[in-house]
Formats: C-alpha cells, sequence, structure tokens
C-alpha cells in the first residue's frame, strides 16, 4: 500500500508540475526521418483522419515530400500553375478592371492575394527594376540637374559638395540613393493619399473609407505594374523628355484613363456620363497625389544629404 501511495503521490505531483493553462508543446515526429508516416499533425498535434488536419489544415506529411523531385514539381506547380493565387490575382488585376475590389467587398477574398500584400509586391518590384539599371532610373538625381535649363541644381549641388569636402557626382548619387530609398517606403502614403480623394469625390455615397482604400490599393497596383511591363521600352529608348517619351507617357495616362473608367463603372455603379466624370476627377487626384509623394521624396532625400 506504501509503494502504491508513493506511485499515486508521484504521479499526482507530476501532473501539478506542468504548469495550467500553457500548450504543450508538440514534439518533431522523429518517423518522418525514417520515412514512416506519422498519424498525428506535425503543426498541432492532432490525430489525423484524412488528408488535412481539421485543426489547422495542415497537409498530411508523408516521406516523398522530403525528396528532391517532389519539391521541384511543387515549386515548379506553384510558380506555373495558372490556378495559383499570384497568377490568378494578376490576371484579374490586368484586364478585369474592379473585380479584385468587388471580391474582396463580397468576401471572396481566399482566392487572391490579399490588397496590400499586392500593392507592397508590385511596388518593390517597380522601384527595383528603375534604379537598378542607372540609364532608365527615374529617381537619378543627375537626369535633373542635367535637364535643369536654369541651373539652380547644378549650383546648389556644387556649393553643397564644397561644404560637404566631397565630389558634386558622389554628393548626386548620395540622394539618388536616399531618394530611392525614400520611394520606397511610400506606397502606403500614396495609397492613403488617393483613397483620401476617392473618399472626397464618393462623400455621398456612404461607403467606408477602407472600401475607398481598397480600390487605391488596387489601382495603384495596375498602374505600377504596367510602368514596369513597361521597362523594356523604357531601356530602348531611355529616360528623356519629348520625343518618344511624351508618346510612351501619354499612351500610359490614355490606358490609365481607361482602367479607371471600367474600374469605377464595376465598384460604384454609375452611369456612362457620370462615370466618365469621375474617372477624369479621379485621374487628376491620383496624378496629384503621385507628384506630391514622388517630390515630397525628392525634397526629403535633398534635405536629409545636405544638412
Amino acid at each position: 500500500m506504501k509503494v502504491s501511495e508513493d506511485i499515486i503521490e508521484g504521479g499526482m505531483g507530476a501532473v501539478r508540475a506542468e504548469p495550467a493553462g500553457e500548450p504543450t508543446a508538440v514534439e518533431p515526429d522523429v518517423a518522418m526521418c525514417d520515412g514512416e508516416v506519422s498519424s498525428s499533425c506535425p503543426n498541432c498535434g492532432e490525430e489525423l483522419a484524412g488528408e488535412y488536419c481539421h485543426g489547422c489544415g495542415e497537409k498530411r506529411p508523408e516521406a516523398r515530400d522530403l525528396t528532391v523531385r517532389h519539391f521541384v514539381q511543387d515549386a515548379a506547380k506553384e510558380l506555373t500553375s495558372l490556378d495559383s493565387k499570384l497568377f490568378r490575382t494578376l490576371l484579374a488585376l490586368l484586364f478585369r478592371p474592379g473585380f479584385l475590389t468587388l471580391e474582396w467587398i463580397r468576401g471572396r477574398r481566399g482566392h487572391y492575394l490579399k490588397p496590400l500584400n499586392l500593392c507592397l509586391g508590385i511596388f518593390a518590384v517597380g522601384i527595383f527594376a528603375y534604379s537598378a539599371y542607372k540609364p532608365v532610373s527615374m529617381y537619378d538625381m543627375s537626369k535633373i540637374v542635367e535637364q535643369d535649363k536654369t541651373g539652380v541644381f547644378k549650383e546648389m549641388i556644387n556649393r553643397q559638395a564644397a561644404k560637404k569636402r566631397m565630389e558634386p557626382q558622389a554628393l548626386l548619387d548620395e540622394i539618388s540613393e536616399k531618394w530611392q530609398r525614400f520611394m520606397s517606403v511610400s506606397p502606403l502614403v500614396f495609397v492613403v493619399s488617393f483613397a483620401l480623394v476617392l473618399q472626397f469625390v464618393f462623400v455621398l455615397s456612404r461607403r467606408y473609407f477602407v472600401e475607398h482604400l481598397v480600390f487605391s490599393m488596387h489601382f495603384v497596383s495596375f498602374s505600377m505594374l504596367t510602368v514596369t511591363l513597361m521597362w523594356p521600352i523604357y531601356f530602348l529608348i531611355g529616360i528623356k523628355p519629348g520625343g518618344i517619351n511624351t508618346v510612351v507617357a501619354v499612351f500610359k495616362w490614355l490606358l490609365d484613363i481607361v482602367y479607371m473608367f471600367f474600374a469605377v463603372r464595376a465598384v460604384y455603379r454609375l452611369g456612362t456620363a457620370r462615370t466618365f466624370i469621375v474617372s477624369l476627377l479621379l485621374i487628376v487626384g491620383y496624378f496629384v497625389s503621385y507628384l506630391l509623394v514622388f517630390i515630397g521624396s525628392l525634397v526629403a532625400a535633398i534635405l536629409v544629404v545636405v544638412k
């Protein structure tokens, strides 16, 4: 009886030793390393009754999941399948204006990338594309100095370079680097400023601000994606004022206007005439918002470098 009591008391002590209310850690399934199939979920520890865990949705692990062949096949399927979330989102963004916003508002969001992730991802790719190769860089202070006929910028750069005891070109490169960095963190400011324009234009529509915000994210994503897709054109012709660059810029703005028209009509359900007028107003607001972010980032870069 003494031994039994000691065993019971030791067992109760072991139970009391475990902190109450804390989740029990799930130990890695060593059997998987030996090629055996696990009967419990490796993610949450629930007993598996099918291909996927009913507790967290994790797929049942299999030994073939660890082979190079399966890894390559899975990666290729994710990257190339038209059914993947990325390709489905990009196709809808490019060819179905307003569709992604409508799907988000209606709650059908699982099949597409989240608006913020989409916007930040495309913006990051665009910033990289137009900053990695200097001849097609949109954020190059040297080009602004070269195109300044008044000589004001050149004089300012020379004066500040002499004050900092460095070469003017080195100072220009430092400003360009800061400008690119500030532009890389500007998408949120840009998106919110355009959403405020939408809120002002549709002030009587009784829509939530988040609806305008999502519309703004999708339109900014489309506009930045088309600019990125036009990179090969700028690679061939360069970025400079006048000439064929003006033709390309006009084409881009006409494309944005047409896209805005169909997106507004799909999401906000206006008549044709009102949609056209509103689209023109929104394009102006979009341009002003972009200009403020673009110039604001440049001014901030100059102030930080020359201080």
